[in-house]
Formats: structure tokens, sequence, C-alpha cells
């Protein structure tokens, strides 16, 4: 991306859609923790115009760049706890 010859935009991202929810789930099962006895939800601090689902193409920079993702969501959320779990120990 930075080697380009002029600056452009690019989507980085899997193409997968995955929710908040399930992102959370993968977090606290990497800790061994059941997420809903931890976890609320206050509908009235849900915002109106926050984004219910998110998808991103990441298309153009696989075109452009010949880049793909290699690792799932719940790749990044396992990773995420382990380097957590190092720091901690």
């Amino acid at each position: 991306m930075l080697q380009q010859d002029s600056p452009d935009d690019f989507i980085i991202a899997t193409g997968r859609t995955s929710s908040l929810k399930d992102f959370v789930q993968i977090v606290f099962a990497g800790v061994g923790l059941d997420w809903s006895k931890y976890v609320r939800t206050r509908p009235e601090l849900l915002r109106p115009t926050d984004i219910k689902i998110s998808r991103a193409n990441p298309e153009k920079a696989y075109r452009v760049l010949g880049w793909e993702a290699r690792h799932t969501i719940e790749d990044v959320a396992r990773m995420m706890v382990a380097s957590e779990m190092v720091l901690l120990n």
C-alpha cells in the first residue's frame, strides 16, 4: 500500500460479516468464561446512529495489491487474548 505510485484508499478486511456478540463470545471463551454471565445490554445506551451490520469488501486490495486476509476475526480475537495472557503472566 505504501509503495504505490500514487496514494489511494484500500479496505483491509476479511470480507466476512461478524457481530460484536460473536467477537465477545470468542474472547470470553478464550479465558474460559461464559460471556452471558458478565455482559449486559442496556437498550437505552444504544445510539440510533450506530451501525447495526458492517460489511467490508477487500476486493480492491486484492486486485491492486494482491493482498488477502490470512486470519479470520476468530483468529484475531484468539491472538489478542493470547497476547494479553502473556502480559498478565
